[in-house]
């Protein structure tokens, strides 16, 4: 039996094997390196091949070749291993290794190996004539449905193929048995080639390269690249497996550009967009989270669990949407709290849903900043609680000015009435009677300096009661900080002392019960500034004056706690506050702020803890011509005297205005306006028409429709008394109508001389 040994390092230590096998007969060939087995095969084909493999456990590819030589197949591959290392031999006997012999071996076992090998080699023997080999190979070629080729290792010269080779790269049989896939120019790159058959020569296989292939027509192909060396024509081959994933890389490009496209989507979205994995971490964010929850960058967030953005309190319901929607496939909605790097909160509407997301399952949240929403749903609410405060506000002086309007005239007529009774200078009165007068002449004064005083105060709530006009006119702001002082002298009061320098400045365009609210809030903000108690010790300063860009300018300065630095930026953004919770909602400034902006101005602040702030207002000044010199006066005409009439609902009113005007004029009262009408039907004329606007049953605006539609002349001569107009259908009334309007309570002088310009021009 022919033996080869292929020793490695000399193998000096296999001489006694050498020897004993040659004494038992066999003819022993030894070669030390692989490259000379090709040499040492072809003088004779051998039964037997002992492979040392005591020091490099690596000889799958020598194997794979062994069984490639011609009369390979029938050989006898024994491999020495070292004694208790045989397990790492396991990779060449899947190769093609037949057995192990431990080393060193006794004589026995070595012959019993021998003997086995030599029975093993003569069934194979006698099996070699049977149809098998490049016949079987040949029908695998037919039968197999994967692209198949076998070519030459030196040349990749294609000697067989199947159809489904030659249908996958579109080459006729004809075209492609004899030519190497060089010569076809089926690999994208040529150096892919050479590096996979360096890989063969290697590891003695090929398994699953993704290689890249073109067709006769030049397209682009994925295969999973399967090789191997099989014997074929005596001559060892490749053969090698083009499984088709063409398809497969389509799809797997798709969903790239797919997840590229959805990336590009999610960074282009105003909606703040991350993406979870399975346990809640953060896999990929747009920027609009990372800015919107005060991060630097995205990266910043990638890896944080959900923990990290949201409050404690939300981590369970938040936990179990997430879950939810990887069970059920469902979006789920609903409105979350995040907290943002700084500690402060977040509002948000969030969307939650699975997706998947670089391969893997994933859970998508898509958020919508509630922030704008809870600033007009306040702005809303703040408006709405305006406008109940200014229906309220005016039905108030509507109230008051009534019986207002009948003490104030009750009050005047009193004074003179006793000032004819006992003329100043007169000497002949008993002097205790001149005392009494004296005293109670005092004592209406005051009284009529107290009803000024509610009056002026009744006219300050009316101008607060107008926050749903929002007609531009021209304005004096020192009138408006006039009535606003009143309005807040009991706030300030009791904190500090106020100091007014109202300069004087040009008009504005704008609207006063905005321009009031603007500077209420700045003088209610500057006293809440203040501690109480002290008020000698702290002060608040109103200053109106041009300042140097031709704006008017108006100041609000307290000496109060100050404004940290850090807060200055922040202070007039919507909800943020320095008070103490329940005691600012962090609006006020934002809506001045609002105001002052949408009448063309600006509002300034500067602050210095514990010294005070200063709130600064600049408006531009209305463009309004300077008005001419008023004419010189004229000499008083005559006075005339008229017939009145006068309509009012409230009796006391009626007879006030009665006991006012009778003096001078004829005098009708009437306490409905229906009574009225029918008086002016019946033949009645009046020189005026005094008539209060809201009234019970027909109004004072119902009266005027009637006479405009059947007795113009009257209509023409009607002044409308008015305690306030409370319903913007009432104020829109008395700006279409030319008739005039008093509000109450009104001066009995104010009064007679409204009377004589009508008469005069009647």
């Amino acid at each position: 039996m022919r033996v080869l040994i292929v020793t490695q390092g000399g193998g000096a230590d296999l001489a006694p094997v050498e020897s004993w096998l040659r004494a038992q007969g066999h003819t022993v060939v030894t070669v030390t390196r692989e490259a000379d087995v090709p040499a040492a095969w072809r003088s004779g084909t051998c039964a037997l091949v002992m492979v040392d493999a005591r020091t490099d456990t690596s000889r799958v590819p020598l194997v794979r070749a062994l069984r490639c030589l011609p009369g390979g197949e029938e050989s006898v591959l024994l491999l020495l291993g070292r004694r208790g290392a045989l397990g790492s031999l396991r990779p060449a006997l899947d190769a093609g290794a037949d057995d192990l012999l431990a080393w060193p071996a006794d004589e026995e076992e070595l012959a019993l190996r021998l003997e086995l090998a030599r029975r093993r080699f003569v069934r194979r023997e006698g099996r070699k004539d049977l149809p098998f080999g490049d016949d079987l190979k040949e029908t695998l070629l037919a039968v197999s449905p994967v692209p198949t080729s076998i070519t030459t290792i030196t040349e990749g010269r294609v000697v067989a193929a199947n159809e489904a080779y030659f249908e996958l790269f579109g080459y006729t049989r004809e075209e492609v048995i004899g030519r190497t896939t060089v010569e076809l120019s089926l690999w994208e790159t040529p150096v892919d080639r050479s590096q996979i058959v360096e890989k063969l020569r290697r590891h003695g296989t090929v398994r699953g390269v993704d290689a890249q292939y073109r067709t006769r027509e030049g397209e682009l192909r994925h295969t999973l690249l399967f090789m191997g060396l099989v014997p074929y024509g005596g001559t060892p081959h490749i053969i090698a497996f083009f499984p088709d994933i063409t398809p497969l890389k389509r799809a797997e490009e798709s969903l790239r550009r797919s997840e590229v496209s959805f990336r590009t989507l999610i960074g282009s979205l105003p909606d703040l967009v991350a993406v979870f994995d399975t346990g809640a971490r953060v896999r990929y964010a747009n920027l609009k989270v990372a800015t919107a929850l005060g991060y630097e960058s995205v990266n910043e967030l990638l890896g944080k669990h959900i923990s990290d953005i949201i409050p404690k309190d939300d981590f369970a319901s938040a936990d179990a949407r997430m879950h939810e929607a990887l069970r059920t496939g469902r979006a789920a909605l609903q409105e979350r709290r995040l907290v943002k790097r700084d500690g402060s909160v977040l509002h948000v509407e969030s969307t939650t849903f699975p997706l998947p997301f670089d391969g893997e399952d994933s859970i998508v949240s898509v958020s919508h900043d509630l922030t704008e929403r809870y600033q007009m749903q306040a702005r809303l609410m703040l408006a709405q609680r305006m406008a109940s405060v200014g229906t309220l506000a005016a039905g108030v002086a509507h109230e008051i000015n009534n019986p207002l309007a009948y003490l104030t005239a009750n009050l005047a007529f009193a004074r003179e009435e006793l000032a004819s009774v006992l003329p100043t200078g007169t000497r002949s009165v008993e002097p205790r009677l001149a005392e009494a007068v004296a005293s109670a002449q005092a004592a209406l004064a005051e009284a009529q300096q107290g009803a000024d005083r509610v009056r002026s105060i009744v006219r300050d709530l009316k101008t607060f009661s107008r926050v749903d006009s929002a007609e531009s006119a021209e304005v004096d702001v020192r009138q408006v900080l006039e009535s606003t002082l009143n309005l807040a002298t009991t706030e300030i009061r009791h904190r500090a002392r106020l100091v007014k320098q109202l300069d004087a400045v040009p008009t504005v365009v704008g609207n006063e019960s905005r321009l009031g609210q603007v500077f209420l809030n700045l003088l209610v903000n500057a006293a809440q500034a203040i501690p109480s108690g002290a008020p000698e010790r702290h002060e608040i300063r109103v200053v109106t004056r041009h300042s140097g860009s031709g704006r008017v300018c108006v100041e609000v300065s307290d000496t109060g706690a100050g404004i940290a630095k850090e807060h200055l930026p922040r202070l007039f953004d919507p909800f943020f506050t320095t008070k103490e919770p329940g005691v600012g909602t962090g609006l006020g400034l934002s809506i001045c702020h609002s105001l002052v902006t949408a009448l063309g101005g600006e509002i300034h602040v500067t602050s210095e803890p514990g010294k005070g702030s200063t709130f600064q207002v600049l408006l531009p000044p209305s463009r309004r011509v300077a008005e001419r010199p008023p004419p010189a006066p004229q000499p008083a005409p005559a006075e005339k005297r008229g017939r009145l009439l006068v309509v009012d609902d409230e009796p006391l009113v009626c007879t006030a205005l009665g006991r006012t005007l009778r003096p001078h004029h004829d005098v009708t009262l009437s306490t409905r306006a229906q009574e009225a009408l029918e008086r002016i039907e019946a033949g009645e004329r009046f020189d005026v028409v005094f008539c209060d606007l809201m009234m019970p049953g027909m109004s004072g605006m119902d009266f005027y429709s009637a006479l405009q539609a059947r007795h113009p002349e009257q209509a023409q001569r009607v002044i409308f008394l008015t305690g306030g107009a409370v319903t913007p259908q009432a104020r829109a009334f008395l700006e279409s109508v030319p008739s005039p309007h008093l509000e109450k309570p009104f001066a009995g002088r104010e009064l007679l001389s409204l009377i004589q310009e009508r008469l005069a021009h009647a």
